[in-house]
C-alpha cells in the first residue's frame, strides 16, 4: 500500500508532506525539485530517512505513485565516486594503453 498525506498550496497544488509505504511512515523534509507533465506533477523529495524519492501525483485519477528511490550513501560507495574521474568521458587509445602493449 502506498499513501501520501499532503498540504495544499496556492492554486490548489498538492505538496507531499508524508508518505506511507508498507506500514512505514516517511516525513518529507525537503522538496528538492518539482516539475509538471500532462496531467501530472512530479516531486523529487528528501525524506526523514535521508533517502531521495521521486513521487508522481496524477491529477486526473487523484492518485499518487512512488517512481524512484535513491540512497545517497550507496552512491558514495561506487568505485568511481571519489576519484574525480568521470566514468562516462571519452578517452584516447594512449590513455587506455599507456605502455603501448596493445597498439604496437
Amino acid at each position: 500500500m502506498f499513501k501520501v498525506e499532503y498540504h495544499t498550496s496556492i492554486g490548489s497544488q498538492r505538496n507531499p508532506a508524508v508518505f506511507i509505504f508498507r506500514d512505514n511512515r516517511y516525513k518529507v523534509e525537503e522538496i528538492i525539485d518539482r516539475w509538471y507533465g500532462k496531467g501530472s506533477s512530479y516531486f523529487k523529495v528528501k525524506a526523514d530517512d535521508k533517502n531521495i524519492y521521486l513521487l508522481r501525483y496524477d491529477k486526473r485519477s487523484d492518485d499518487w505513485e512512488w517512481l524512484y528511490y535513491q540512497n545517497p550513501k550507496r552512491l558514495k560507495a561506487l568505485p568511481y565516486s571519489n576519484t574525480g574521474v568521470d566514468p562516462f568521458r571519452k578517452i584516447d587509445w594512449e590513455e587506455m594503453d599507456p605502455d603501448n602493449r596493445y597498439l604496437s
